[in-house]
């Protein structure tokens, strides 16, 4: 059990790094999405606002799911190079998914249950990652951080895996 909740642990935290590493990019093409979003005719749509905020909500959790598995992607590749996962490895992923997570919920909706799970998620990578220690990761704390992100990804239709 105390091995899938580290290797768990690990994945997304390399995701996130490998997200980070690549999201300088990616971060401005979001950011310049708003401005026709922003256009009249848009915003006449006949979309309930209920469906474009789950729209959006699916949106962040398949962000954060592409990070997820981007991580598992570099841990994979690490691994399959013959690297050892260090103590500083561990900090520096953690640290990615602090910051990745964070970003992805800064742009969603501040009432949304996706945007509350994914900031709750962050702020115990951040933790892990204050601590320099990849046991860390393994406490309930994070644990249901995880979990809660999975359900409320869930309940907006996208599968994840954190």
């Amino acid at each position: 059990m105390h091995k899938t909740t580290l290797f768990r642990a690990l994945l997304v935290p390399t995701a996130v790094l490998a997200l980070t590493a690549c999201g300088g990019g990616d971060d401005a093409e979001p950011n310049s999405s708003p401005s026709p979003t922003a256009d009249p005719t848009v915003a006449s749509s006949s979309a309930p606002p209920a469906a474009a905020a789950v729209e959006g909500d699916k949106k962040l959790c398949e962000a954060a799911n592409k990070a997820s598995m981007d991580l598992r992607q570099s841990l994979l590749d690490a691994v399959s190079e013959g690297q050892e996962p260090t103590a500083e490895m561990f900090q520096d992923i953690f640290t990615g998914l602090a910051t990745e997570f964070a970003s992805i919920a800064a742009t969603g909706d501040a009432d949304s249950a996706v945007v509350a799970a994914l900031t709750a998620y962050s702020e115990e990578a951040g933790k892990a990652a204050a601590a320099e220690s990849p046991e860390a990761a393994d406490n309930p704390a994070f644990d249901k951080a995880t979990d809660t992100a999975i359900e409320a990804c869930q309940a907006v239709g996208v599968s994840v895996d954190f």
